[in-house]
């Protein structure tokens, strides 16, 4: 039994991936698997034709790398291991590639040639091939060589096994003379003790069609890819052969990159017995290292299988290579081609027939297919060859690493693993130095396996880890690829946070949001709500969740009279605000207002007075807004002198109340005033004049005075750009007062751009049912409307 077998070398022993004399008959009978039933049924027909005129002329086919030049290889083996058989036939096997055989009289010199090396004992074949290999007369080699092959058989009865691979390419590009096949069949056919063996990758024309020769002349038998379990089995052989005693002992643990290997290889045994060696490694770099190498010099093996193709075939497999991230339908693939349905239909039905593609039913209407490359390396390999951009992050590795990670436990677990190893300094070990770059790479790949959820965590940790090793650009990266995600608010806060953070801040507080995240999505409020109060109460969110307002209210209460619990009050008081819940917000805070009276702080007290009446504003209550704003100027330029950036906070809302009630020549000067105190105490690109400056330009719109108001809103929208991102709420304001301009302006080619923009950013800032949204969506149809767009 195989689980008992003696390794006869604990030593690697070389495997013929492609010439299988390299491999010890013994090995090669012991790493079999998937062939027994084909193996033993030639085996039956050759004793069967023992003594007798052959008959049964075989031909196997199948891919490139599927086994074909193995199984002649263990016929070979049997035949000489069976004394019977080695009684009743010699095995006159051609070369792999056999080039020189040009015409019938080439096959006869070649049989010649095999049978001086193999037969030395029976001198005349060295005497015919000394006398015949230079003859320019190809009568003369037939007319003697052929009685000489008929003579050895009548007077032995010993068959010669003619091997012969890659038919399709004598028959097809070597032997052009139809009238040379036919002496080649008619010699078979006769009483001259001659079987052929041959091998082809595909079905050909010489043996399909009805007008050739070998048209119905050979026993065909398909060779199949491996299944899963086969190519496992295979995997397992070989360790067993090499005497891996340390990966066969973990071998149950080791099936998920068994069957990642099969995926990659989709049982081709050639490639799995040249990536199995990739098993034993969990070094990333090592893994990708060894593709890329194989990728390389598995080349030459695919090119001979796209020549084995016309040209319509090739473009129909390149196609479907590049087409990563689409449903292969024949409509998709027809549409991709230029191709006329039909036509398209007819090439995939020959790729599959000749095993080059798979088809599947599409589950959504159980009517179409889809069409897969059989192989999954071939498919890597044809996508890589076409579209030769360098990549940082391979995606079928990404698949690979899937595959040999499966459970968030396994993941997290070697990623828990990679990060100790940063941790412990390995971040200064140069690029390209072993385990820091298998480290950084590990991480680099599983931060795209799991979950939406899992791969935006662990984005984030890697800003994080990047940032804190100094590598800004490559933590900028790992942010973009996290906003691309499908977040919840919390996640989607955090990536906005991290953004807009100083880079020494990722260490120190990303790591806290994720953990917070995660306790979010666990559902344990408990100990969100303590990594809340870890993180301070100085974060802010616009949409910040319930658990975060019920958190501060409960802080709120444990906290005795003074500026903290003001300050605590208005927190609460502003996300009620931002989430449009006046009421609620409305009462924090007059609450905050009326304890900041009692307290001797007057900067407090102009904070409070100006946040209730930029909330009374907001809900239409100008009066009273405009009283507080005046009474918070006051406190302000009392406290801080006029010059101070609290006064011009002050200006700018109660400017804003001004203009929204028509008083507009009231309302610039206060303005124009607040934008020079920004500039003044942050300089010209800092956000602070980006607000000024929009303000500013909508009363400069207001009064007909486009071209400044434009000059200003464009300069207001580079200065946000830049300083929060494309993506950012505040970018979403500045689109809108521009796309709004330039919609009055006529021009609203310009503007639906920016207001489609616009709507996509609130949305993803506040949620769909904000009153945001409604005054952008408003925006919007305006301008439908007035593009007749009714």
């Amino acid at each position: 039994m195989l689980d008992t077998f003696t390794v006869p070398s604990a030593t690697a022993s070389p495997v013929g991936l492609y010439r299988s004399r390299v491999t010890d008959p013994e090995q090669r009978r012991h790493i079999t698997v998937g062939r027994d039933a084909i193996l033993a049924d030639t085996l039956d027909i050759l004793k069967e034709g023992l003594g007798k005129r052959p008959k049964h002329h075989l031909l196997f086919i199948g891919p490139r790398g599927i086994g074909k030049t193995h199984l002649l290889a263990l016929i070979k083996d049997e035949i000489g291991r069976d004394a019977g058989l080695s009684a009743g036939y010699h095995v006159v096997r051609f070369p792999e590639e056999p080039h020189r055989l040009l015409s019938f009289a080439d096959v006869l010199l070649g049989i010649c040639e095999i049978l001086r090396d193999t037969l030395p004992e029976e001198r005349e074949w060295h005497d015919l091939h000394e006398r015949l290999c230079t003859e320019q007369q190809a009568e003369v080699i037939v007319d003697t060589l052929v009685p000489a092959i008929r003579q050895r058989w009548r007077s032995r009865r010993q068959a010669l096994v003619v091997m012969l691979e890659n038919l399709h390419e004598v028959f097809g590009s070597q032997i052009k003379d139809p009238l040379s096949i036919a002496a080649v069949r008619g010699f078979l056919m006769q009483d001259n003790g001659c079987l052929l063996v041959a091998t082809a990758p595909l079905h050909f024309g010489a043996i399909t069609d009805h007008k050739e020769p070998f048209y119905d002349f050979f026993d065909v038998q398909i060779l199949d890819q491996l299944t899963d379990e086969q190519t496992i089995e295979l995997v397992r052989r070989n360790l067993q052969w090499e005497g891996r005693a340390d990966l066969l002992a973990e071998f149950d643990n080791l099936r998920p990159r068994l069957l990642a290997l099969y995926r990659m290889t989709g049982g081709n045994p050639r490639l799995t017995l040249m990536l199995y060696e990739l098993i034993a490694h969990e070094a990333v770099s090592e893994v990708k290292r060894q593709f890329e190498m194989l990728l390389d010099r598995i080349t030459p093996f695919y090119q001979d299988r796209m020549r084995d193709l016309g040209p319509q075939e090739r473009a129909v497999l390149e196609t479907m290579a590049v087409m990563r991230d689409e449903p292969k339908t024949p409509t998709a693939i027809a549409a991709r081609m230029r191709m006329k349905s039909a036509q398209l239909s007819s090439l995939l039905n020959r790729l599959q027939k000749a095993h080059y593609l798979r088809a599947v039913e599409n589950p959504a209407d159980k009517r179409s297919r889809f069409y897969t490359i059989r192989e999954g390396f071939f498919d890597i390999w044809l996508a890589m060859n076409v579209s030769r951009g360098a990549r940082r992050r391979l995606p079928f590795l990404v698949d690979f690493f899937a595959q040999f990670y499966p459970s968030i436990e396994l993941r997290n677990r070697k990623r828990e693993e990679y990060r100790r190893r940063l941790a412990s300094g390995e971040f200064d070990v140069p690029e390209g130095t072993g385990r820091a770059e298998d480290s950084r790479e590990g991480l680099d790949f599983l931060s795209e396996v799991g979950t939406e959820a899992e791969r935006a965590a662990e984005k984030l940790r890697l800003a994080a880890i990047h940032a804190g090793a100094g590598d800004a650009s490559r933590a900028g990266d790992y942010l973009h690829e996290a906003r691309l995600l499908p977040l919840d608010p919390v996640g989607t806060w955090i990536v906005r946070h991290s953004e807009q953070a100083p880079a020494d801040n990722y260490l120190s507080e990303i790591e806290d949001l994720i953990a917070c995240w995660e306790s979010h999505r666990a559902g344990d409020l408990e100990r969100f709500a303590e990594k809340l109060k870890a993180l301070g109460a100085g974060l802010s969110y616009k949409s910040w969740s319930e658990t975060k307002l019920d958190f501060l209210r409960e802080h709120l209460a444990l906290l005795p009279a003074g500026r903290d619990r003001v300050e605590t009050r208005l927190q609460i008081g502003n996300h009620l605000h931002d989430l449009a819940r006046w009421a609620e917000a409305e009462e924090q805070l007059r609450a905050a207002m009326d304890e900041a009276a009692s307290l001797d702080d007057t900067e407090l007290q102009a904070s409070t007075v100006n946040n209730l009446a930029s909330l009374l504003h907001d809900t239409n209550r100008l009066a009273e807004a405009e009283q507080f704003m005046r009474r918070s100027l006051a406190i302000a330029g009392q406290s801080f002198g006029p010059e101070h950036p609290t006064v011009a906070i002050v200006l700018n809302n109660l400017a804003q109340l001004l203009h929204g009630t028509n008083r507009l020549a009231e309302a610039e000067p206060l303005m124009r005033r607040a934008l020079a105190i920004d500039e003044q105490s942050f300089g010209p690109e800092h956000p602070k004049v980006a607000i000024g400056l929009n303000n500013l330009a909508s009363l400069l719109h207001d009064t007909n005075r486009l071209a400044e108001a434009e000059q200003l809103m464009r300069r207001a929208l580079a200065i946000d750009e830049q300083s929060f991102g494309p993506e950012d709420q505040t970018v979403a304001i500045d689109l809108a007062n521009l796309a709004l301009l330039l919609k009055g302006t006529n021009r609203p080619t310009e503007a639906e751009p920016l207001m489609r923009r616009t709507l996509a950013i609130d949305e993803q800032s506040f949620g769909p049912e904000h009153p945001y949204i409604a005054r952008d969506l408003n925006n919007l149809a305006f301008l439908l409307g007035a593009t007749n767009r009714l």
